[in-house]
């Protein structure tokens, strides 16, 4: 049985925070897509200013700080955010932070979102944890 079984409230606040940690953003083919249709930039755009490639994975970019590279401080948000990726949009309901319950606090314990908003049943979180 999960810790999850009674569902998660969350919502998204926007705060930036899974943004501005060390790690990867990877970007998949449906995720290029999703950019290139809601946002201005072209392929050669992504390839030579924001996309790079670890271990044969496509990610973003980050600025060097961990941030990622479409974090915008002086908006205090995502410039892609209506298009960001699935592993931005499936976030906190990552099979990792789902493990069990003290990864859960320990990799959402600065979501400001957790905890609030609408409900997610176990079914939902289980559906995006396999998104990714």
């Amino acid at each position: 049985m999960s810790f999850y079984k009674d569902g998660i409230k969350f919502e998204c606040k926007q705060c930036g925070n899974c943004c501005n940690i060390s790690g990867y953003v990877f970007v998949f083919k449906e995720d290029l897509n999703r950019i290139l249709e809601l946002t201005d930039f072209t392929m050669n755009d992504l390839q030579t200013s924001y996309l790079s490639t670890v271990d044969g994975y496509t990610v973003f970019r980050d600025k060097g700080t961990g941030a990622c590279i479409f974090w915008d401080e002086a908006i205090k948000g995502c410039k892609i955010y209506e298009a960001r990726p699935t592993q931005c949009r499936t976030f906190p309901f990552w099979k990792t932070l789902l493990y069990n319950e003290s990864k859960w606090k320990e990799g959402t314990s600065d979501c400001a979102g957790v905890g609030s908003g609408r409900l997610y049943s176990e079914e939902e979180i289980d559906e995006l944890k396999n998104k990714m």
